[in-house]
């Protein structure tokens, strides 16, 4: 496929191959890929139709609707439009190229390169609203460019409901604004449509758009809006933000970057005529704005797809620049010669990545979670012991679940066929979730003002940083009358698990008092330490256990129970690290193991414990593993 598609065979064939190759890549992933949180969240949002929601405006849970309405609740029901889009963005190019260019070559050169760029094939799997985003903004140019050239009611219109629809997706539409007034200021045929009526009927169709989104927050304490805004940003410089610039080139692919910037300078030498004006306006308006933004806006969450809508105008003049440069005997043949290749290599590793997520085997899951996140990972192993848990449990209980990136995966798991409580948790406030889950009467008062008599309550554990344990623990004991711990799913060996607990409503009789899962951590060994045969190997660290104390450690290598560790060793740090612990061992709470020297064999191992309190019936909970290599 590679040979076929080099920069000088761009036949009508070559397109037509290559968009199959990839949609089929790319459904076969999708097929098998577990749903990220945030697509289990847009699903529950599709099942509850509304004008907007609190965390998006509404036409992503409206095409997953769709998806799901001819699809099932599955993976592919509810990616299945998303992945069309994928297909169809690089055609709209085409057709863009086709009217500007005048030629097929040309146009499929533009929409080749367009289809092997790594952000629209991992975009074009995931059921995320960046994807339909893109494809709205860059027909929006299309419209723009048609109707400032022919001043047609028609492409006036088409960019009116252009407009309209990408306000309904995300709330960075907004960057049309900015995209637009430079287009205004910078060039001719901004500054003669302004003269033009069409234009501002484009512009009052565009506001029918943003109607259900003003609704929604005036009716809901504009927290949407606030949270948007406000609440996700720090609005303060941070310097992690300069690394943006290199995250760009490597998302883009080196080559490609470099081209592109080559396309940027073009469209700035030539801004006052089209199409260049509109390339130039989208650089400023979408990617020069996020370059800018990012170095005071939230840096937590995922942001490297934010300027793709602003890169493809640029793809118009590449096949300009590839034909100027393959001519050049310097450098520029060869990345002339080369930009497709290593775009393609690019679009490989995608592939690559989100098939390793999509394994069953955890190994490559979290191989996988260095490039994409853990967001994918554990699910399916928790919704599998939460149905066999709740098949003890009689008609009426509850299921809880302790955020709300858990509650929607365990909801589509469960395909929606009960209701799925939500306790409050940072998590929830921090992706703007939490009143869109006391919109659907989900969150914990309302599970609270409920009658109920049990209750499976499901903790994702890494969803807190460890430090946060012992309290948000201690915490349940409060929400709940009773709480008796039944299993840890531990998935992997990157510390994802969940616990699961049986409880009782906060009105139900107390029979006996609140066990706090025991915490410990594994001092010695160091990851990946080495060693000689002859060495020995220390094991030591510390265990609490709140009100009633560590009764057992026990190490663990390679899967085998080997011994039990000393315990109740002073460490009286542990105290000073987590003030709140009434563990009565304290500062007693250390323990030590030493394997002799010979004892393992030459090779890798996994070293773990496992810890048991004294309390009757107590959860044993296993820490670790931690690889050690013996030389």
């Amino acid at each position: 496929m590679m040979s076929a598609l080099h920069p000088d065979i761009v036949s009508n064939r070559a397109v037509v191959m290559a968009t199959l190759t990839l949609l089929v890549t790319r459904v076969l992933i999708a097929a098998w890929l577990p749903l990220f949180g945030d697509e289990a969240f847009y699903w529950q949002e599709s099942r509850a139709l509304a004008l907007s929601y609190s965390d998006l405006p509404p036409l992503t849970a409206w095409l997953i609707a769709l998806g799901t309405a001819l699809g099932g609740d599955t993976l592919l029901g509810v990616r299945w439009p998303f992945l069309l889009i994928g297909a169809v963005l690089p055609l709209v190019l085409r057709h863009w190229a086709m009217w500007r260019l005048g030629n097929d070559a040309d146009a499929n050169r533009v929409a080749v390169y367009a289809m092997f760029l790594p952000l629209i094939n991992m975009g074009g799997v995931l059921a995320l609203p960046d994807l339909p985003l893109t494809l709205l903004m860059v027909q929006a140019f299309v419209c723009l460019d048609r109707a400032a050239d022919s001043n047609r009611r028609r492409d006036w219109i088409l960019l009116g409901v252009c407009l309209g629809a990408a306000l309904l997706t995300h709330w960075r539409a907004a960057a049309l604004c900015t995209a637009g007034l430079a287009w205004v200021i910078l060039s001719p045929r901004g500054r003669r449509c302004l003269r033009s009526p069409g234009l501002w009927l484009a512009l009052a169709l565009a506001l029918i758009g943003l109607l259900p989104v003003l609704w929604f927050n005036a009716t809901h304490d504009w927290s949407a809006l606030r949270f948007q805004v406000l609440e996700r940003n720090p609005w303060e410089f941070q310097p992690s933000g300069l690394w943006i610039a290199v995250e760009q080139i490597a998302v883009l692919t080196p080559l490609l970057a470099i081209i592109l910037l080559a396309a940027l300078r073009r469209a700035r030498k030539h801004a006052d005529r089209g199409p260049f004006d509109l390339m130039l306006s989208a650089a400023i308006g979408v990617v020069a704005l996020y370059l800018l933004l990012g170095l005071f806006a939230d840096n937590e969450r995922t942001r490297i797809h934010w300027p793709l809508p602003g890169y493809l105008p640029l793809f118009l003049v590449l096949p300009l620049l590839l034909r100027e440069w393959q001519a050049d005997p310097g450098w520029r043949r060869w990345v002339a010669r080369w930009t497709l290749s290593s775009t393609a290599l690019g679009a490989l590793a995608v592939f690559c990545v989100m098939a390793a997520a999509s394994s069953t085997r955890v190994s490559y899951q979290q191989a996988a979670a260095r490039f994409l996140g853990a967001g994918f990972i554990g699910w399916p192993q928790a919704a599998a012991v939460t149905q066999r848990l709740l098949k003890e449990y009689p008609a009426g209980s509850v299921l809880i679940a302790d955020n709300f990136l858990l509650g929607a995966e365990l909801d589509f798991a469960l395909g929606g066929r009960r209701t799925v409580y939500v306790l409050d948790h940072p998590r929830n406030i921090k992706h703007g979730r939490q009143a869109q889950i006391e919109i659907w009467q989900r969150a914990e008062r309302q599970l609270l003002a409920r009658k109920w008599r049990r209750g499976l309550l499901v903790i994702e554990v890494h969803a807190r940083a460890p430090g946060e344990w012992l309290a948000a623990w201690q915490s349940i004991c409060h929400r709940f009358a009773t709480v008796r711990w039944l299993h840890e799913e531990r998935i992997g060996d990157n510390g994802t698990s969940f616990l699961y607990a049986d409880v009782t409503p906060q009105d139900a009789a107390r029979t006996d008092a609140c066990q706090v899962p025991v915490i410990a951590h594994l001092d010695f060994p160091k990851p990946d330490q080495m060693l000689g045969v002859g060495d020995a190997l220390l094991i030591s660290g510390w265990a609490i256990a709140d009100s009633a104390g560590v009764a057992e450690v026990s190490v663990w290598v390679d899967d085998v129970r080997i011994a039990l560790a000393d315990i109740h060793l002073l460490a009286p740090h542990v105290q000073a690290q987590w003030s709140h612990s009434n563990d009565p061992d304290h500062p007693n709470v250390g323990f030590r193991y030493t394997i002799e020297p010979g004892s393992l064999a030459p090779g890798r191992h996994l070293i773990e414990i496992a810890v048991r309190s004294r309390s009757a019936n107590a959860l044993v909970r296993h820490f670790g593993p931690v690889q050690v290599r013996v030389e």
